[in-house]
């Protein structure tokens, strides 16, 4: 494939129960031959009438960087057999590489500091982003998948059907993720603690004790967190929930996922690459080889038509898990 993977030298999990979920994340992903592209898109090759829309300055660069935050198992995360950042979303960037005839260069990045650095540090990046209206401030996002927010348990926790059960209980998330958003405009705060003009603390009006947010630089760092009962509860997206739950029995998805919303490339703000990327994810879709990336990895719930990729499409299908803040 036309793609260079550059791990940045971080190790997901600390301590005993880290390094226990990713041995468990190795053995289920068997070594990695489970993630490998090569088989899923097998014949799958440049397309010149989609390469050819890739503006002649960033072609001649050589190297589209493209940035992730590889803590987020299944769909991007370090594999500790061979340090290689691996994942589905992963193997949807291999695709679109070699579509575009381009090589990208795939760096592990801190999830909170991924759009700060597009347009100058990356060019691209391919890592479970939720667009929004703020993010979309700064960034373009080109839709390509589409998943809710799950929230996960350990045996015996507290059973979670809707935030308002979070009220009095411990919350582990991954730090600039909508789930921490969510958890602190639950009780009407911005991350930061500060207060959201005008809005509602919904666990005080219901005469509950507020939800206290563990938040973390790395999703690998919230599940240990939850594993070792630091936490009650922890709150990611669909797919990496319900991959917790696969890789540990001990861990259960709680309730139904809730907020489905589209996942999109984040793309610098009107970058010349969002025509290429659009192009380049409708043809694997229409070619079957998305489909097959998907199965791969067991994730197809989340699959999306062509007609569907598109720029900047923020809208929620279906119950959002907590009120607007």
């Amino acid at each position: 494939m036309n793609s260079t993977i550059r791990p940045s030298g971080r190790r997901a999990g600390t301590g005993l129960i880290g390094l226990t979920l990713l041995a468990l994340l190795a053995a289920a992903c068997g070594g990695g031959s489970t993630s490998s592209s090569s088989a899923a898109v097998s014949g799958l090759s440049k397309v010149s009438s989609i390469a050819n829309e890739v503006p002649s300055d960033i072609r001649s660069k050589g190297a589209i960087q493209v940035a992730t935050d590889a803590t987020y198992a299944p769909n991007e995360y370090i594999d500790p057999s061979d340090g290689q950042i691996k994942g589905w979303d992963i193997d949807l960037a291999h695709a679109v590489s070699t579509v575009l005839g381009m090589p990208f260069v795939i760096s592990n990045a801190d999830f909170a500091t991924i759009v700060p650095d597009l347009g100058t540090r990356y060019d691209i990046s391919f890592s479970s982003f939720t667009p929004n209206a703020e993010r979309e401030m700064t960034v373009d996002f080109v839709t390509y998948y589409q998943a809710g927010e799950s929230w996960i348990i350990k045996k015996g926790g507290p059973k979670i059907t809707m935030a308002s059960d979070l009220c009095g209980h411990t919350v582990a998330v991954e730090t600039g993720t909508v789930e921490e958003s969510d958890a602190w405009g639950f009780i009407g705060k911005k991350p930061d603690g500060s207060a959201i003009s005008g809005d509602t603390n919904n666990c005080a009006a219901a005469g509950k004790p507020d939800i206290t947010v563990h938040s973390f630089v790395k999703q690998t760092e919230a599940d240990t967190d939850l594993l070792s009962g630091r936490s009650d509860v922890g709150w990611s997206d669909q797919p990496v929930a319900y991959y917790q739950n696969k890789l540990n029995p001990d861990l259960s998805v709680s309730g139904s996922p809730c907020s489905v919303a589209p996942y999109g490339v984040a793309v610098a703000k009107n970058s010349g690459l969002i025509k290429p990327l659009t192009d380049a994810i409708k043809y694997l879709i229409d070619n079957g080889y998305y489909t097959k990336i998907l199965k791969n990895w067991k994730v197809q719930a989340g699959a999306i038509k062509s007609s569907d990729v598109a720029l900047n499409n923020n809208n929620t299908v279906g119950s959002s898990c907590v009120p607007t803040y």
